[in-house]
């Protein structure tokens, strides 16, 4: 049987890699000129590093197993992190129960609150009833009116932007419980990885592991149209049309819903509604700056400042070697989250440049000058995080789908109870094979 994956991202090739393995003849269709998807990787000059910013966890054991299996272990790097947090023109630490203590923007009982419903979510909260809730009623009554409005509040503000009110609370709980693992009981600081030489290792390992078992991996291959041919699929490609006995579509909903047949659409309708984050997806505009000093010693810099249009700020080489990874620069992402739709998305670089370079990060450090920059660009991305809104009915899909035959839509609006990491879209991929392997084989 022959398979096609449209999608070149992490799960299309952790897809296309399972299948091979099980000795199925693939191609992977990627429309980008490089593989990836949102771990793809930048050509910065003096060295190649990640377009936008990626860390392993100690728990993300998807991601590691894969690492592994791909002859990477030897590659992981570990490293104990810093966190701040800025708000009224001041940064605060946040690298444990000390730091947090003396935060002064909480009073104590509002710091006892905060840490119950940290250790709450993280340990006993069942997430699926947190569908039905939004953050900010379940933030409220846990953190009380000021732990809410203080602390989380700015955040989910310049996170979700318009989203702020309607996401759901199962959020809080994925983000929580992930962070959650990779803080050492005995430091209170975070543990953080990555793979030197960044996704592009990873994706290199992907791409050699396909190739040694006959899979083929075709670059600047857009699908432009699915329909049905006999019990297969024919693709619309740029070259012509080329038939496959099944097609698996990796990419978002929406996009599959643009070149899916008539036909086909009752599957990708079953999918939107069993699947209800697809409806809404934020997207990014991210500064990238590679720079000659190092700013701050943070590893995630988290900005609840209003007149900062910028989510936060990443010093990704406080947590890499930069003599090893980023020919000895510091490599910084200014990320500002936006609705998908959102013009400013498609705005010009100058544009988006006055505001995370000039309203952005020198309102945090002033002192940055224009010397000292090495390489700066925008990145973006359209289509980033499917939203888990709100909404009063239960969740109706849990997990991976069952397999269906001559096409089939996975994706990340698939991760129930999970935020948009890479170890979370290994483990649907895996799930899926495991659940579907009869059908499969």
């Amino acid at each position: 049987m022959t398979t096609a994956i449209v999608g070149g991202g992490i799960l299309g090739l952790t897809l296309a890699h399972r299948l091979a393995a099980l000795g199925k003849p693939v191609d992977v269709l990627e429309a980008a000129p490089e593989l990836g998807g949102l771990a793809a990787t930048h050509d910065y000059g003096p060295f190649h590093w990640d377009r936008f910013y990626h860390v392993v966890l100690p728990t993300d054991r998807n991601l590691v197993g894969l690492v592994r299996e791909l002859g990477l272990e030897g590659e992981l790097r570990w490293k104990t992190t810093l966190t701040g947090y800025r708000s009224g023109g001041r940064t605060y630490d946040m690298n444990g129960n000390r730091d947090f203590l003396r935060f002064p923007l909480l009073r104590l009982a509002d710091k006892a609150r905060l840490a119950a419903t940290v250790v709450y979510a993280s340990r006993f909260a069942d997430p699926w009833p947190l569908y039905r809730v939004t953050a900010k009623e379940w933030l409220t009554e846990w953190c009380g009116r000021r732990g809410y409005e203080v602390f989380w509040q700015p955040l989910l503000r310049a996170k979700f932007g318009p989203y702020e009110d309607r996401i759901a609370a199962v959020f809080i709980w994925a983000s929580l419980t992930r962070l959650f693992g990779a803080r050492s009981a005995a430091t209170q600081q975070e543990s953080m990885g990555y793979v030197r030489g960044g996704y592009r290792t990873i994706l290199g390992g992907l791409r050699q592991a396909l190739e040694r078992r006959g899979a083929n991996v075709r670059l600047g291959a857009p699908v432009r149209a699915v329909r049905p041919l006999g019990e297969g699929c024919e693709l619309e490609l740029a070259g012509g049309s080329v038939r496959y006995d099944q097609v698996f579509f990796t990419g978002p909903t929406r996009l599959a819903r643009k070149v899916a047949s008539d036909a086909l659409l009752p599957h990708v309708e079953r999918t939107e509604r069993e699947n209800p984050t697809s409806a809404a997806y934020l997207g990014v505009a991210c500064l990238v700056l590679a720079l000659r000093r190092k700013l701050m010693p943070y590893y995630v810099l988290n900005i609840a400042d209003a007149d900062v249009e910028a989510t936060g700020v990443i010093g990704m080489t406080n947590l890499v070697d930069p003599a090893e990874n980023t020919a000895g620069l510091e490599l910084y992402y200014v990320p500002r989250y936006l609705d998908s739709e959102d013009d400013r998305l498609q705005a010009g670089d100058e544009t988006l440049l006055a505001g995370l370079l000039d309203r952005g990060i020198r309102r945090v450090f002033p002192e940055l000058r224009p010397e000292d920059v090495a390489y700066q660009g925008i990145h973006r991305a359209r289509y980033v995080q499917p939203l888990p809104l709100v909404r009063p009915q239960a969740i109706l899909a849990r997990g991976a789908p069952r397999f269906v035959r001559r096409f089939q839509i996975l994706n990340t609006s698939m991760l129930a109870c999970a935020t948009l990491n890479n170890n979370d879209v290994v483990g649907l991929v895996d799930e899926f094979v495991a659940l579907n392997r009869a059908e499969l084989a």
